[in-house]
């Protein structure tokens, strides 16, 4: 197995189609590669490769702020982790390299995940926010929009930023900057 890093830009167009296929969000089907490299130029994509074939991608978001009781956070944010290949534990073979590699450049980082994704984060030993996903709101199309994910994942953040976090509620929510 290989895992390996790299920036939007240093990709190629075969990757950025595997990507595109496997996130499956209809809207950027269309993106062409300049303009994925563009979208994506605050991010970096990694990779496990088995047999010269990838297996299983994420993207780590470094354009992510959250404004917090008035308060701006930065955080890396862990998205698109996908296995190409199901059920081989390719995902969390990666989840776990990338951890490893966040954990030892230092880097704050944190994710989302729905309630039906919530076992495969607690059978790799993600430390989880069980509800507080929901406490994330957005300003879009002149209103407000609160997250559809249930929890947040700690991947590597502060014990100062994870209080923080779970003290989101009703009252005290997120704004995603």
């Amino acid at each position: 197995m290989q895992y390996s890093i790299k920036r939007s830009k240093d990709l190629s167009d075969n990757e950025i189609e595997l990507i595109l296929k496997s996130w499956e969000i209809e809207d950027w089907l269309d993106l062409d590669s300049s303009s994925f490299k563009m979208k994506f130029e605050n991010s970096e994509f990694h990779f496990l490769e088995n047999d010269d074939r990838i297996v299983s991608l994420a993207r780590i978001n470094f354009d992510f702020k959250l404004e917090i009781q008035e308060n701006l956070q930065s955080f890396a944010e862990l998205v698109g982790l996908v296995s190409v290949e199901k059920t081989k534990g390719y995902g969390s073979f990666l989840l776990n390299k990338m951890m490893t590699n966040l954990k030892e450049r230092e880097i704050e980082t944190i994710g989302f995940c729905k309630l039906e994704l919530r076992p495969f984060y607690e059978r790799n030993d993600i430390q989880i926010l069980y509800g507080n996903g929901i406490f994330i709101t957005e300003f879009d199309n002149n209103k407000w929009i609160d997250s559809d994910d249930d929890d947040i994942l700690i991947i590597k953040t502060s014990e100062e930023n994870i209080n923080i976090l779970r003290s989101l509620n009703e009252q005290n929510k997120a704004i995603l900057v």
